[in-house]
């Protein structure tokens, strides 16, 4: 085989990847906008449990509120941008720049008015951070949290730096960098958008998204790691794309940081870097592209010497080597059982396994998660319309409730708060921003659906298709694993640079149509 044919087959396969990329996403897509427009999942009022209520959508109301929503989104993108020409950058730089201020006075209001406070998980890593500024690492010891969670040392790490930087009782300097992660995760998807989609009205409209994505806004007032691994992941696949592009060692090196970090904070930040990662990989052999290859190898080594370096860390201040923890695939079996939530949620399992029945023997507990995933497959298999509403009960729960536990997460105790702070979390306040939610859900599902359908026959690098992996990836994982729509945010958010895009194109039918009417009148 000559060398020309030789690249020839490697640029098909590089092509065939990403087509293979657009049609599964096509057909996960086409799922979440039917079953947004059928169904909408709900917690009860005065957020006492945790159950994902579901109720059948009145979807004429829906879609038509998504309508109206992404046609103010064009109309309003296309005022702020005016005539597309010299000065339309400038413009689009300056709406940036007032995004990038809302998103920072909005989050520091809310963490000032919402008067939240770390409950559960949340607690237990806000004291160990704490209790780890001031010397003291018994939560390491035998049976205490971090001993059966050491996932979440990460996350301690980081509030132990907090802590030690801003005074042990300081928690508002916790949200106080959430609020700065939430701006960096917006200004990376502004830089997604602009490297993935040239129309200027995409990244208009991609900010004016963003500014409106309240579930993400209101989540700066939550003690966990969920917007900084989200802004740390989005960092990281701007920088894949930046170097895609220039191939910039400067990229490889942000890059390498961004990844390393957003999987200290947070497990499920692996399935952003096998995406990143994935991409990388097919372009280096495809294209016989040794850096590329090399960048795959650097981000390995910094994801796994970030995590043994922390490790050593904390192993020196305890004098012994950290315990394994809860093996992760008690996860897994959790998230193929019934339970008094709903399909797949949380029901005590992984806990009461490990801890009671095993005696924390991660191995022993391991065994017992294997073959409790067995059973529920062969269950599955034998009874497959069983199978199928229990998956789609689970999907639905995870990816159809429009506030992905923004209020019910956040809300946590019940103590004196404003009237207006009372309404967004009770009153009719919360019933508007509901409202709104759900229909601002439809259309970033109907959105994205449109730009991959719409761009079909167009042809694109696989790194355009980087977004959708990532999301792809969070939806399989997330099929398995325990659910909880608080997990899907993060890929919700990226979806967002697609819908952009989608707006743009619907914009821009609806310009040409505007401008062959004209002229038939005006012939």
């Amino acid at each position: 085989m000559s060398e020309k044919d030789k690249k020839g087959r490697m640029e098909k396969l590089e092509a065939g990847t990403g087509e293979l990329v657009r049609w599964i996403s096509v057909g996960v897509f086409f799922l979440l906008f039917g079953a947004g427009m059928i169904f909408t999942r709900y917690f009860p009022a005065g957020y006492g449990k945790e159950i994902p209520l579901n109720r059948m959508a009145y979807f004429p109301l829906t879609l038509l509120g998504a309508a109206a929503i992404g046609a103010g989104i064009i109309w309003a993108g296309n005022r702020l941008l005016g005539d597309e020409d010299g000065r339309a950058e400038g413009r689009l730089s300056l709406l940036l720049w007032l995004v990038m201020g809302w998103i920072l006075v909005f989050g520091l209001v809310w963490i000032s008015i919402s008067k939240c406070e770390p409950v559960s998980d949340q607690m237990m890593v806000m004291t160990s951070a704490q209790r780890f500024a001031q010397g003291n690492y018994g939560r390491l010891d035998y049976s205490k949290y971090l001993f059966m969670h050491p996932h979440q040392l990460g996350l301690a790490a980081y509030g132990q730096i907090l802590f030690t930087l801003f005074g042990i009782e300081n928690l508002k300097a916790f949200l106080f960098f959430n609020v700065l992660w939430t701006a960096v995760a917006a200004f990376s998807g502004y830089r997604i958008t602009r490297y993935l989609f040239r129309d200027l009205r995409a990244g208009a409209y991609y900010l004016l998204l963003i500014a409106f994505c309240f579930p993400f806004l209101l989540y700066s007032s939550y003690f966990y790691g969920d917007v900084i691994a989200a802004a740390l992941s989005l960092f990281s696949i701007w920088q894949t794309l930046s170097w895609c592009r220039e191939e910039k060692w400067s990229s490889l090196v942000l890059l390498v940081l961004g990844m390393s970090l957003a999987c200290l904070i947070r497990n499920n930040s692996l399935i952003v870097a096998v995406a990143c990662l994935g991409v990388l990989l097919v372009k280096g052999i495809c294209g016989c592209r040794w850096r590329y290859l090399l960048c795959v190898l650097l981000v390995m080594a910094g994801i796994g010497g970030a995590r043994q370096g922390m490790g050593a860390f904390y192993e020196s201040r305890i004098g012994r080597p950290l315990n394994d923890g809860m093996p992760m695939i008690l996860y897994v079996a959790l998230g193929l059982q019934e339970g008094d939530k709903e399909a797949g949620w949380y029901n005590g399992y992984s806990i009461y396994t490990y801890q009671d029945v095993c005696g924390y023997d991660g191995p022993a507990a391991a065994a017992i998660g294997k073959a409790e995933i067995k059973a529920r497959a062969k269950e599955f298999l034998g009874n497959p319309l069983y199978g199928a509403d229990f998956f789609w009960r689970k999907f639905t729960s995870q990816w159809c409730e429009p506030t992905y536990g923004c209020f019910i997460m956040t809300y946590a105790t019940e103590q004196e708060r404003s009237p207006l702070v009372n309404s967004i979390y009770l009153g009719k306040g919360n019933r508007l921003l509901c409202l709104f939610m759900d229909s601002y859900q439809l259309l970033i599902y109907g959105m994205g659906l449109f730009l991959l359908v719409h761009g079909r026959k167009e042809k694109y690098p696989l790194e355009w298709y980087l977004l959708f992996i990532a999301i792809l990836g969070g939806v399989l994982f997330h099929t398995v694993w325990e659910a909880k729509s608080r997990y899907v945010l993060p890929y919700f958010v990226m979806m967002l640079p697609g819908a952009a895009a989608g707006l743009a194109r619907v914009s821009g039918i609806l310009k040409n149509r505007r401008t062959a009417y004209e002229t038939a009148e005006t012939g």
